[in-house]
C-alpha cells in the first residue's frame, strides 16, 4: 500500500459504502488517524495562491482540518452526489464525522424509507417479511403500537407518503401519523406505545432547555382529521402534561379502507403540510423547530388488521 498515494486511496475508497469506509478506517493509522490531510490538487492550489501572494506582500496561512483519509473519501463522495437542497437539509454538526453524514444522506435521500423500530405487542412487519417499509397491527384491546422511521430530519424540506389499508375502517380509532422527536432510548420492548403519550418521554432532552414552547410531536388523526401535538414547555415529571388535539384549516376525516396521506415537512419555515390521495389539504402546523423523524401509530377496537406502507 505504500506505493499508493493519498489521492489514490481516497479515489478507491469513494466507491465504498459508509460502513466499509468505517471498517477500513479502523484497520490502520494511515486510513483512520486524523491529521491535516490534503490531496495533490489542494496542495497545488495552495502553492498557486502562495505564489500569487508573494507579489502582493500578503501572508498566506494554510489551515487544514484534522481529518482521516476515509473522512476525505466520504466528504468527496458527498460533494459529488448531493444537490444544494439536500446539502441544506443535512447541515454538519461541529466536527461530526463525514462518514456519518454520508450514511445519513443515503438514508434520507437515496435509500427507500422504512420503519426501523417497532414498539407495541400488536406491531409487526407485513407477513413477517424483511421489507421494513410495510407494518401492520392486529387487534389487541387497549394496546396501541408505533412504527418509527429513524431517519433524522434536521433542516430543509422532506417528503413522505403513508399508504393505508384497513379491513374495517369504521372500527378503528384512526391511524395516527406524523413527526416526533428522535428517541434516545430503546423503546422496542414496550408493550403499548403511542407517540404523544409514550415516545416523547424518550426524546432528546436538549429541546427542553434550548427551545421552550417547541413541539415534541405533531400528529394527524386520519379518522377524524384533527391534529395532535405535545409541547415540551414543562418537565416530564410534572403530572399535567401538554398533549392537545386541535382543528386546522383544511382538515378532513377519512373513513375509506384504502387511502394515501402525504406530508411535506419544511424545517426552514417550520411547517407541516398535509396531502390526501395527492390532493393538498393545507398546512396542519407551523412553528416546528429542531429535529424530527416520521412515525405511525396503529390501534383499533375490534378484531381485524390494518397496515401502513411508508415511501417517498
Amino acid at each position: 500500500m505504500e506505493t499508493f498515494t493519498d489521492d489514490t486511496v481516497v479515489a478507491l475508497a469513494s466507491f465504498l459504502a459508509p460502513c466499509d469506509m468505517l471498517s477500513l478506517a479502523l484497520t490502520c493509522k494511515r486510513f483512520g488517524d486524523k491529521h491535516g490531510t490534503k490531496t495533490s490538487r489542494s496542495r497545488r492550489l495552495a502553492a498557486r495562491e502562495a505564489n500569487k501572494s508573494r507579489g502582493s506582500g500578503r501572508e498566506v496561512r494554510q489551515r487544514t482540518e484534522p481529518i482521516s483519509l476515509m473522512e476525505v473519501a466520504a466528504r468527496t463522495v458527498l460533494q459529488t452526489k448531493w444537490t444544494d437542497e439536500e446539502k441544506n437539509a443535512l447541515p454538519r454538526r461541529e466536527d461530526e464525522s463525514w462518514i456519518g453524514i454520508y450514511q445519513e444522506f443515503l438514508k434520507l435521500f437515496r435509500l427507500p424509507l422504512q420503519f426501523d423500530k417497532l414498539a407495541g405487542n400488536n406491531m409487526d412487519y407485513v407477513d413477517g417479511s424483511t421489507d421494513k417499509s410495510k407494518v401492520c397491527s392486529n387487534f389487541q384491546w387497549g394496546v396501541s403500537g408505533s412504527a418509527i422511521c429513524t431517519n433524522i430530519m434536521r433542516a430543509g424540506k422532506h417528503y413522505v407518503s403513508f399508504q393505508v389499508s384497513d379491513g374495517d375502517s369504521s372500527a378503528n380509532f384512526g391511524i395516527i401519523i406524523g413527526v416526533m422527536r428522535p428517541t434516545t432510548k430503546d423503546i422496542t420492548s414496550k408493550k403499548s406505545c403511542h407517540p404523544a403519550d409514550n415516545l416523547s418521554r424518550f426524546s432528546l432532552n436538549d429541546y427542553e432547555i434550548l427551545h421552550r414552547n417547541n413541539i415534541d410531536c405533531c400528529l394527524l388523526n386520519t379518522h377524524n382529521g384533527n391534529g395532535i401535538i405535545r409541547s415540551r414547555w414543562k418537565r416530564w415529571e410534572t403530572p399535567d402534561e401538554e398533549c392537545k388535539s386541535f382543528n386546522w384549516e383544511g382538515m378532513e376525516p377519512t373513513h375509506e379502507r384504502s387511502y394515501k396521506i402525504g406530508f411535506a415537512l419544511d424545517l426552514d419555515e417550520g411547517t407541516l403540510d398535509v396531502y390526501k390521495n395527492d390532493r393538498r389539504l393545507g398546512t396542519m402546523k407551523s412553528g416546528l423547530v429542531g429535529e424530527y423523524c416520521w412515525v405511525a401509530s396503529l390501534s383499533r377496537d375490534t378484531e381485524g388488521e390494518i397496515s401502513v406502507t411508508i415511501e417517498r
